[in-house]
């Protein structure tokens, strides 16, 4: 007899009933109150809960065990599974979303000078420009709530570098999986991208070259002297784009990069897999 694998969408249908989600909700309760052992009693959890029925409590406590929950000698606690439930259930990920904007900003789009319009809608914080030139990327509705756009537009710059940052190491941001790398050695308004797609959900993230570089302890370096702190900036920063040319060279299936700053010339070489081979200031 062949052992069956976890099933998709099993986790989904475990957590489709009230209960179990008010079970999750109260563990995640009890972290939030700070005490030194954050697992809960059967009893106490079943109170908290408001669940008279012991044995109908007990079957759907059975149902997350494992998975979303763990039974400790002090009763029961939310498993890592559970808490990642319970924070997208409080940012908002499988609720209504916000709205903001259309909001135009006094940033400009890199490629053609054009004043950048920010948007969030559907989970997704979009800025665009009037020729269509967009720079995009998701954030949780929990993230605009009770925030300015500069401090929104600051959460979404740090997390599309994460995401970024795991794209460049093959690493699907979003799922976790392996991602496969598509390199097309051609220009697009003066920006080289290379498309990453995740072999297990299937997202497809478009990733400019020059992000490999400037993640390279050498190039950072080298922002840094000139006054520019690459983890701050927004990817539509000037300085990633109007100082710099990336040539694609597709017999080495390579890219040369160069950044000029102030007279002082930075070269780096990335290979199609985003791997900067070679970097010299």
């Amino acid at each position: 007899m062949t052992e069956q694998g976890p099933t998709p969408g099993r986790g989904f249908e475990v957590l489709s009933d009230e209960t179990r989600l008010g079970i999750l909700r109260a563990l995640s309760d009890r972290l939030r109150e700070g005490p030194e052992s954050p697992e809960i009693g059967f009893s106490d959890l079943r109170r908290r809960v408001g669940v008279r029925d012991s044995g109908n409590f007990n079957y759907h406590l059975e149902k997350l065990r494992g998975r979303f929950v763990t039974k400790a000698d002090g009763g029961y606690r939310l498993a890592p599974a559970g808490l990642q439930v319970v924070s997208a259930l409080i940012t908002g990920v499988y609720g209504d979303g916000a709205e903001l904007g259309p909001t135009e900003l006094d940033d400009i789009c890199p490629v053609c000078e054009e004043r950048l319009t920010a948007t969030y809608e559907d989970g997704l914080l979009q800025f665009t420009c009037p020729n269509h030139h967009s720079f995009g990327n998701a954030l949780v509705p929990g993230v605009v709530e009770n925030r300015s756009l500069a401090e929104v537009i600051e959460i979404w710059t740090l997390k599309t570098r994460q995401d970024l940052e795991l794209a460049v190491e093959n690493v699907c941001p979003f799922c976790y999986a392996h991602v496969e790398l598509s390199p097309e050695f051609d220009r697009m308004d003066g920006m080289s991208e290379v498309e990453t797609r995740c072999s297990r959900c299937g997202v497809r993230l478009e990733v400019p070259v020059i992000v490999a570089v400037v993640f390279h302890p050498t190039a950072a370096a080298f922002y840094r002297d000139h006054g520019i702190d690459v983890r701050r900036r927004p990817l539509w920063a000037p300085e990633f784009y109007r100082p710099v040319d990336v040539a694609p060279v597709p017999e080495r299936r390579q890219f040369d990069v160069t950044v000029e700053l102030d007279g002082e010339t930075l070269e780096a070489t990335v290979d199609d897999s985003l791997s900067v081979v070679d970097v010299t200031r």
